[in-house]
């Protein structure tokens, strides 16, 4: 895991801030590790402000757009912030004092923008969202809910010279395709991700010198499915004790909340980010023993098959988006990515 830190406090730096980028080209990068297809078609993930920096060298990281975590990215000198909670879901006037407005008025001036990975980031395949999975080295690993299942395409064009070893490995290497193959009639077949085939278009465009006339037909298998949290197997099953003590140590929040009937020994785990209560019946029939989860509802709890912890909305996603700094600074080793901390908006009273 990566150190953790307090609200407001130390902030962790990937980059090395030596060259601008061109906004376009972060947002690109954005959209890559956050493809904005795979959405839900309830959600707004993408541009939530269109600043007018056409560059920055500094890129903000941070769970919730509030205007408090707004301000102090935007204070920092970033010139992209990026959120996973969107800061709207539906376009709405900026017309009333409240949340909305405060952010508007403190990140317009700056130029800045603003952008939000939403269910873009949390169905990404072995994105950040996924990261109880890897923490529990869970096996067997499959989703609870599939929002989008794509085939992909395959793309044939023709070339009167065989195309070079050299143009065939770049075109093969891009993210996304299975396949490269030229006939000895001078047919150039490519099987590629349907998301990803644009790209891989420009890279053709770009190492022919011209645009070919393309035919494309989609394939009907393999089919590649994005979706909403995971169920797997745990590498030795575990007393339901000691595996609260292991995800406890995992997760950062002061108490957790447990509902429904606790197993006496733990095997199949699945859980999901922000809130799962609509989870809860997939969860049963993947054979989870435990669902891990936020925003657990009374009336779900006492009707609850399996038994559900519930870490809180931000726990979960708090960690992702530490996560996702430091693969966007990885990204963009010509700008400085930095994570600013949310805060937990519920704690713990005690007398």
């Amino acid at each position: 895991m990566l150190p953790r830190g307090k609200p407001y406090g130390s902030i962790l730096i990937m980059g090395n801030g030596h060259n601008h980028m061109k906004i376009q080209d972060i947002l690109a990068i954005f959209r890559n590790l956050a493809p904005e297809a795979n959405q839900s078609s309830w959600d707004n993930s993408g541009v939530q402000v269109a600043g007018t920096l056409a560059d920055t060298d500094k890129v903000a990281v941070t769970l919730e757009p509030t205007p408090a975590a707004v301000s102090r990215c935007v204070e920092w000198g970033a010139g992209a912030v990026i959120t996973h909670h969107p800061l709207y879901m539906q376009p709405k006037a900026p017309s009333a004092e409240g949340m909305y407005l405060d952010v508007l008025r403190s990140i317009i001036p700056a130029g800045s923008w603003l952008y939000a990975a939403h269910t873009s980031l949390d169905t990404r395949p072995g994105g950040p969202a996924f990261w109880l999975g890897e923490e529990l080295a869970l096996t067997g690993r499959r989703l609870l809910e599939v929002e989008h299942g794509r085939a992909p395409v395959e793309a044939s064009f023709y070339c009167e010279e065989p195309i070079t070893r050299e143009a065939a490995d770049i075109w093969a290497d891009h993210d996304g395709v299975h396949s490269v193959a030229q006939s000895r009639t001078g047919e150039v077949r490519v099987v590629c991700d349907e998301p990803k085939w644009r790209g891989l278009a420009d890279k053709i465009e770009f190492s022919l010198g011209g645009r070919p006339l393309f035919y494309l037909r989609s394939l009907t298998a393999p089919v590649s499915e994005v979706g909403f949290g995971e169920a797997g197997e745990l590498p030795e099953p575990m007393s339901f004790e000691a595996f609260m003590d292991r995800l406890a140590g995992l997760i950062e929040r002061d108490a957790l909340m447990v509902a429904g009937p606790r197993p006496e020994r733990v095997r199949t785990v699945a859980y999901c980010g922000g809130s799962g209560t609509s989870l809860i019946e997939r969860a049963a029939r993947a054979g989870a023993d435990v669902f891990v989860t936020g925003d657990m509802k009374y009336h779900p709890a006492v009707e609850t098959p399996v038994c559900v912890v519930d870490v809180g909305h931000f726990s979960l996603e708090e960690e992702m988006m530490r996560r996702f700094a430091e693969e966007l600074g990885q990204a963009m080793p010509g700008a400085e990515v930095r994570f600013f901390p949310g805060e937990d908006p519920f704690s713990v009273y005690s007398k």
